[in-house]
């Protein structure tokens, strides 16, 4: 019966993730590659010459898996948050599920899993395309542990999507949370450069932040095979209470 019940209700909203991602999936695709494109000839071709090993490695390799994460993590971010925007504000279908043997969890979990395939599919094209220009050896037989790192960073950033996107009517409210919210976590968590040169108050708020441990996590997965195990835990804990939060926030919702 579990069984039964998860492939009812889980899957469906899964799948219709995937779906609406699927439509126009030529200009998603060229929309998601920009941004981590740019900055990589920004950064990492426009400075290569001017900085030197960062962590023992160059600066583009340092560079090249902080924008992989970066896109899934963004990815997922913005599929939580204008699939559920979508679902409550445009096509109503909150009404939909008030009348439907569904549980909020189930719902959530549906977004957080269609929201992790796109992240990491919109990842992996966009990971190809950049390993193309760049001198980078990847440990490919660490996916398997790369991928237990960014399902919890998915599983937080689908989370903190859905809550602005069930939370604000207005389209343009999502992308202010991300300018205010979502870009500084990303900036501040080691994408361009080591925490070690962040001033030395600072770094003990920004070892706990989930993108640090997304981001010099994924570098150590993915350039050497290891991690440190407290970047899991972090990973995982910011996981857990966001999905509670946005749990009960929808289920909140839904009772209006």
């Amino acid at each position: 019966m579990k069984l039964v019940y998860f492939r009812r209700g889980v899957l469906p909203i899964a799948k219709k993730v995937l779906q609406q991602e699927a439509q126009g999936w030529l200009n998603e695709s060229i929309n998601t590659m920009a941004i981590p494109f740019t900055f990589f000839l920004a950064f990492g071709l426009g400075l290569k010459g001017y900085i030197s090993d960062v962590n023992g490695v160059s600066y583009m390799a340092f560079l090249t898996p902080g924008l992989i994460t970066m896109t899934i993590l963004l990815e997922a971010y913005r599929t939580g948050a204008w699939g559920l925007w979508m679902d409550r504000w445009h096509q109503k279908m909150l009404d939909e599920y008030r009348i439907k043997p569904i549980y909020t969890t189930d719902i959530i979990m549906g977004e957080i899993l269609g929201g992790f395939l796109v992240a990491l599919i919109k990842g992996a094209i966009v990971g190809l395309i950049l390993l193309l220009f760049s001198p980078v050896t990847i440990q490919w037989q660490a996916l398997p542990l790369y991928f237990l790192l960014v399902f919890p960073g998915c599983i937080f950033f689908t989370c903190m999507g859905s809550v602005v996107g069930t939370s604000f009517p207005k389209p343009d409210h999502i992308a202010q949370s991300q300018t205010i919210f979502i870009t500084p976590l990303l900036y501040l968590g080691g994408l361009f450069f080591p925490i070690t040169a962040l001033p030395d108050w600072l770094r003990p708020i920004i070892n706990w932040l989930p993108t640090t441990a997304a981001f010099e996590g994924g570098r150590d997965i993915l350039l050497h095979n290891h991690i440190e195990s407290r970047y899991l835990l972090i990973m995982w804990a910011f996981a857990i209470i966001s999905f509670v939060g946005a749990t009960w926030l929808f289920k909140e919702t839904l009772s209006e």
